[in-house]
This record gives structure tokens, C-alpha cells and sequence, in this order.
């Protein structure tokens, strides 16, 4: 749960490294440096007249750091703070295929929150709807025979306890691809927010999926999922999860001292807010737009005879 919020805007400064800030100076200095050995300036440290400082680069969207600091990067807009993070929530929703509803929009709701808000909301789904579940094969000592006994590993195990038996059976579970990918970003999550309604909602889904294994390796469970009728409904879920955790998205930063960071380019955030901006007034457009010419009228001219 993060214990301090910095909102500021694309290429504005977000903290002094003084005395004072040397903790939230030291993490962001070695988030700069990461972030410029990839290539990619979402945050810079630079100095003048002899004091250092982190300013914001060209990418819109959140920062949670390890001391409990969230940093939100918000794209211009001559509308205010508010303007600017419905356009970058509604850029989010363009990426993962979620449908943004400006009305049902917290004013108060930080980036972050929404961000949480919608995977925790469609897990939910999930879970109501029902998780889907897989055959998986497994090889255990039981009290029964069930499946195929695998002979020489029973001989090995049970030469002694001859009431087990070991044996490779198929079960029916949700331990599966899709699944394992939800439980990681739910427990990753579930760590960082502080809207008491996205924590219940993880919690719940947890719970639900408490006999899901916790993945070692995302990347080789994304190659695993299947795309097929039956889960398409867990499209949104897993466009998500894959801004969180594959670096091939482009979205995901990481560091030493950062939990958790979405960032996103600038031009297409203040472009965004451009469009929303046009949509929101129809009306001014209207007014604003030259009235057309009234039609000149017709003489008529007279022949001579």
C-alpha cells in the first residue's frame, strides 16, 4: 500500500535531491539510470545551479517505489488534472480492450486505482461466470489405484508401505495457463492498492483461486495460453497482465527500488485528451465554425431587341 502520491505532468520536475528527499532522490536516481540504458526517458535526473533533481520525460502513467511513493505522470491538458487522467485511463482501455465510461469515472481515483479497479472488476467476472479448468496429469502416492501404476517408481517408494500405492492419473483443474497469470498479477497487486474495495476484490479472487499454482516463469505461462471461444473472456484480464509482466508490451518499466510502473508515451496520451476534449463539446465546435455564405441571388438581364 503506498503512504505518499506525487501527481505531476510530462516533463515537470517530481522531486529535489536534497537532504530532505535523499531517499526518494536515490530511488529515482537509479530508476533514471535504467530507463536511460533502455532507451526509454520516462524519468531524468538533471542539475542546476548546483542542485540536483528528477524530472518527468516524455511517458504518462504511474511509478509505485519501494518506500511506499506512488508517482503519477499525467499528459498535458489545458483542462486540469482531472481532463488529463480520464484521457490516460481512457488510453489505457484502448490497450487492453476495455470499454473506458468517462461517467462512472471517480474524480478522486488516481491512474493507479483505475488501473487496479479494472483487473480486479474483470477477474470478478471471471470468477462468477466460472474459471475455466483443464485435464492435468500427475504422478503421487494414494490409497488407491486410479489412473495407470507406475511400476518400477511403486517398487522404489512403497516396498515398505504397501497400503499406497504410486500411480499417474489425470485430473480435472484449474491449475492452468490463464489461471496461474491472474493469481501473480492479483498477488502483485493486491500488495500495492489502497482502495478498499479492489483489495476485497483480490482477496476474493485469491481465494477462489487457491488451488492455482503461483508461476516461477510468466513468459513461458503466456506461450502456454490458448486463444479459443472459451476464453475470450479472458482477453481484457490478460492484456493486463501482459502490460504488467512481459517487457515486449513496451509498458512495463522495472528497477531496484520500483514495485510496480505502466508507463506510457506522451503523444498518444495528449492525443487522447485532444479527441476527449472534442467529444465531450460537440456543441463549441459547432459554434465555433464559419457560418457558410448566404447564396448571392440571381439578376435577371434583359435582352435588347
Amino acid at each position: 500500500m503506498y503512504t505518499r502520491h506525487i501527481c505531476v505532468s510530462v516533463n515537470e520536475r517530481i522531486a529535489d535531491c536534497s537532504a530532505e528527499n535523499s531517499e526518494l532522490g536515490m530511488m529515482l536516481g537509479e530508476f533514471a539510470e535504467v530507463c536511460e540504458a533502455d532507451d526509454r526517458k520516462a524519468v531524468s535526473a538533471a542539475e542546476k545551479n548546483g542542485k540536483k533533481y528528477i524530472t518527468a520525460g516524455s511517458y504518462c502513467g504511474f511509478i509505485c517505489l519501494a518506500d511506499g511513493t506512488l508517482i503519477e505522470i499525467l499528459p498535458h491538458s489545458e483542462d486540469g488534472a482531472e481532463s488529463a487522467r480520464k484521457a490516460l485511463c481512457g488510453e489505457f482501455c484502448d490497450r487492453c480492450g476495455y470499454e473506458f465510461r468517462p461517467t462512472s469515472f471517480e474524480p478522486d481515483m488516481n491512474f493507479f486505482e483505475y488501473f487496479v479497479s479494472v483487473f480486479a472488476g474483470e477477474t470478478m467476472k471471471i470468477i462468477k461466470s466460472g474459471v475455466l479448468s483443464a485435464y492435468a496429469s500427475r504422478e503421487e502416492n494414494l490409497n488407491s489405484v486410479q489412473g495407470t501404476i507406475m511400476f518400477s517408481e511403486n517398487i522404489r517408494r512403497n516396498l515398505v508401505h504397501r497400503e499406497h500405492v504410486f500411480v499417474r492419473h489425470e485430473v480435472f483443474t484449474p491449475d492452468r495457463a490463464e489461471n496461474r497469470i491472474i493469481k501473480a498479477a492479483a498477488a502483485k497487486l493486491i500488495k500495492l492498492t489502497a482502495n478498499p474495495n479492489s483489495s476485497h476484490s483480490l482477496k476474493e479472487s485469491l481465494s477462489y483461486l487457491e488451488e492455482v499454482r503461483t508461476p516461477h516463469n510468466i513468459a513461458a505461462e503466456f506461450s502456454k495460453c490458448i486463444n479459443t471461444r472459451n476464453t475470450k473472456k479472458y482477453n481484457t484480464v490478460l492484456d493486463i497482465c501482459r502490460m504488467l509482466f512481459d517487457k515486449k508490451e513496451g509498458t512495463a518499466f522495472s528497477g531496484k527500488y520500483v514495485l510496480c510502473a505502466q508507463l506510457y508515451q506522451m503523444e498518444e496520451a495528449e492525443a487522447a485528451v485532444s479527441e476527449q476534449k472534442s467529444a465531450e463539446a460537440p456543441e463549441a465546435v459547432e459554434k465555433t465554425a464559419p457560418k457558410p455564405a448566404p447564396p448571392k441571388k440571381r439578376t435577371k438581364t434583359r435582352r435588347r431587341r
